[in-house]
């Protein structure tokens, strides 16, 4: 009889482990339903129900992963909109400078294009609104909108000070995936790829293809720096045009049983044997890390540049109810050794051993680590808080940039006029000011009863700003290229800033010595 009722707890106590999560699942969603009740029948003012619910989701997932997320009903029909080929917009690509809006691109054959607006003109209203009252979002919303359809704005021209009012009619557009291929000195190719949208893979073919017809190429550089990731599907395809039908090109591992997936080449490579680099930088994402973490695990290629940015995460959109959606991760990427891209702080700390197909090691879960590293001497920070500042001062000047069409050429700057206007950025500490001097700022405002203890910071305060500028003048070669190729898009549009990047630019010149010694590159390729 004890062995019986033993058995019956034992059972129990089974059934009970069996529900827990289902049982704390049903709990929580009860806790949370009881406090909408009660906020909704007794508080004192009537609340928002919906704006709550919203803010405790959103606070929820904020525990989770950065790429899980809620979508309300609006967000889900402007998705949809974008997804059928019905969303339009008018070609501008913003950038936010010192409280105004700059147009920093435009996209080729354009509405904004066809009016006449070009880059370095700012952005004054929408619709009648002021941008100054608009967060850079609500802006690219208003321009947004079905084809065919109007929008009204207004612009400045700051090289003649005219405003101007237009009224723009939205199209359909679609960002170039492959801006620019070129064939470089010693038969090497050159490929950039700034996103893997639909057909990506179809453009880099026929990029390649073309390179081909030029001469018969030595190696090739695929440019994926800058690239925030895209179409799974896409980046496999790229894969298989350097890797043998039958690979194995990625694995993704979950809890459900349908995420967890290997992908393999399915067709025979255009490329087997060419010679292959690939550059990434801090901001090559997603499916960018996929291609290039796969093909640096099969040794197929050699990384430059920086390393990755780290995201490695599957995710899968559920509907929820009324026409809300959830994003939710599911799975993570795994490169062909076993290796995780998503980018951990443990990782960075610690050992792997991971290694590629000739015995190489890696490391996981920190990105993609380059093969060689390009040293740059303008961190990526500095550059994003001066570039756009930058761009407006050539903007004023743009009729006064000297410039060959027929060859994609613009003079690189003198070191003269890099300090010109470097000394220009001291009217905007925006452009230079670092969490150190953010953190005085906050100090001074507690501080005002202390004249004493102002001063001093004021004075710590300047020490940095010409601290900032001191190491911003010893980097005068960098600050060179980057005015240079802001000149270049200024005087000859997109196609004349790459042709003038690839011609300077270090991880470029690396690349290509690399390409032109074959020895070398196979040595990259062994331990």
């Amino acid at each position: 009889m004890k062995r019986c009722a033993a058995l019956l707890i034992g059972v129990m106590l089974l059934l009970l482990s069996w529900q827990d999560p289902l049982y704390r699942l049903g709990r929580n969603i009860e806790v949370y339903g009881r406090v909408l009740q009660e906020l909704a029948q007794n508080y004192v003012d009537v609340p928002d129900l919906d704006r709550l619910t919203a803010r405790a989701i959103e606070s929820m997932l904020n525990d989770l992963d950065p790429y899980t997320n809620f979508y309300s009903a609006i967000d889900v029909t402007q998705a949809q909109l974008e997804q059928s080929g019905q969303y339009a917009g008018v070609g501008l690509v913003l950038q936010p400078l010192e409280g105004r809006v700059i147009c920093r691109r435009i996209l080729p054959g354009s509405p904004a294009e066809k009016a006449g607006i070009q880059p370095g003109d700012l952005l004054i209203e929408v619709e009648k609104k002021p941008v100054s009252d608009l967060s850079l979002e609500q802006i690219q919303k208003l321009l947004r909108g079905m084809p065919k359809t109007t929008v009204q704005v207004k612009i400045l021209h700051p090289a003649n000070g005219q405003f101007q009012e237009l009224q723009l009619v939205r199209a359909d557009l679609e960002n170039e995936a492959v801006p620019y291929s070129a064939l470089l000195p010693g038969q090497i190719g050159y490929i950039a790829l700034t996103q893997f949208t639909r057909g990506c893979s179809e453009a880099v073919r026929q990029h390649l293809i073309q390179l081909k017809t030029q001469a018969p190429l030595k190696g090739l550089i695929l440019d994926l720096r800058g690239n925030p990731g895209g179409l799974l599907n896409e980046a496999l395809q790229i894969l298989n045009f350097f890797l043998p039908k039958g690979e194995l090109l990625l694995e993704t591992r979950g809890r459900m049983a349908e995420a967890n997936q290997k992908y393999y080449a399915q067709l025979h490579p255009l490329e087997p044997t060419l010679p292959l680099v690939v550059l990434i930088d801090e901001h090559s994402a997603s499916a960018s890390e996929i291609v290039a973490g796969t093909l640096q695990d099969l040794d197929r290629a050699v990384i430059i540049g920086r390393r990755s940015f780290g995201k490695g995460l599957v995710q899968i959109v559920r509907p929820l109810v009324e026409n809300t959606q959830m994003k939710i991760t599911v799975s993570r990427y795994y490169t062909p050794s076993g290796r995780s891209i998503q980018l951990s702080p443990q990782s960075l700390q610690g050992n792997s051993t991971f290694r590629t197909r000739s015995g190489r090691p890696l490391r996981s879960g920190s990105g993609i680590s380059p093969d060689l590293e390009v040293q740059t001497y303008l961190l990526s920070r500095e550059r994003e808080r001066i570039e756009p500042y930058f761009f407006f001062f050539l903007a004023q000047h743009r009729d006064k940039i000297p410039r060959d069409s027929a060859t994609l050429t613009v003079e690189l700057p003198s070191l003269t006029q890099v300090q010109a206007l470097l000394d220009s950025l001291r009217k905007y500490p925006a452009a230079y000011r670092d969490e150190a001097e953010e953190t005085l700022e906050e100090l001074r405002a507690k501080l005002s009863d202390t004249p004493t203890l102002r001063q001093r910071l004021k004075e710590l305060e300047e020490a940095i700003v010409n601290e900032h500028f001191e190491r911003l003048r010893q980097r005068g070669e960098a600050l060179q290229v980057l005015i240079g190729s802001l000149r270049a898009y200024h005087g000859l549009g997109l196609r004349g800033e790459y042709s003038f990047i690839v011609a300077r630019d270090p991880a470029v010149r690396q690349a290509r010595e690399l390409l032109t010694d074959l020895p070398r590159y196979e040595r990259l390729l062994r331990p």
